[in-house]
């Protein structure tokens, strides 16, 4: 098992091969919405795990998931950015 954080500012792989989602914070850097999606893939295709928009009269999302109930990825985890968006992402690939 390997434990993944990492900062993304557009479409990224995150985890190649199996595992789930533990984590995620969401801002805009500007406008006044954006969407992030997760894919269980290596691309922006797919199975949708997650997927939330973001607004600017918030503060924006933020999530951890309890093990039970954390979206689970065979494949791969692939984040999707609206281009005004920043995601910290916790991962744990198997």
């Amino acid at each position: 098992m390997a434990d993944v954080q990492v900062v993304k500012t557009a479409n990224a792989l995150i985890v190649t091969g199996a595992g789930f989602l533990t984590g995620l914070v969401v801002t805009l850097t500007s406008g006044t919405s954006g969407t992030v999606t997760f894919y269980d893939n290596t691309s922006a295709s797919g199975t949708v795990i997650f997927q939330a928009e973001v607004y600017s009269l918030h503060d924006g999302l933020i999530i951890f998931f309890s093990d039970r109930y954390a979206p689970r990825f065979a494949t791969g985890l692939y984040i999707a950015l609206d281009s005004n968006m920043c995601a910290n992402v916790w991962a744990v690939g198997r």
